[in-house]
């Protein structure tokens, strides 16, 4: 008998919840409306970080996705207007601090012409002022 009585309750409950869901006892449904404006950043680690925001109208909006996550760079931005103005940028940088090329740059000789002469420098010559100009 207990077990048919759990399941019974059960089955009730689950009923209940069906009802609940479609009818007028349901929650009220919580739309996100779209009102020109978010932002966010996330932190996971110590060399990552990502944010981005949406800011603007339908009728002028800006957009800008960013993240960074060891030595890789990405940005996405993106901007619009009501007058059919529209743009999009990406930018990515993935090059880490040990980089080696595959192949060295070459190494050229020096040229085979002789320095430019300059000009000498004056020699600096010292003389005593005579003796009017001297502090007494």
């Amino acid at each position: 008998m207990t077990k048919t009585f759990i399941v019974t309750v059960l089955v009730l409950d689950a009923v209940v919840a069906a009802v609940m869901a479609d009818g007028e006892y349901a929650p009220p449904a919580y739309e996100k409306k779209y009102d020109g404006y978010f932002q966010y950043a996330n932190v996971p680690g110590d060399t990552e970080y990502e944010f981005g925001y949406n800011r603007g109208n339908p009728s002028h909006y800006t957009s800008r996705y960013e993240q960074s996550k060891d030595s890789r760079f990405r940005r996405e931005v993106k901007r619009a207007d009501s007058y059919d103005g529209y743009g999009e940028q990406y930018w990515e940088y993935n090059h880490g601090d040990n980089f080696v090329p595959a192949h060295p740059a070459p190494a050229y000789p020096a040229p085979g012409y002789p320095a430019p002469a300059y000009y000498p420098e004056p020699a600096a010559t010292y003389e005593q002022l005579p003796g009017k100009f001297l502090k007494r």
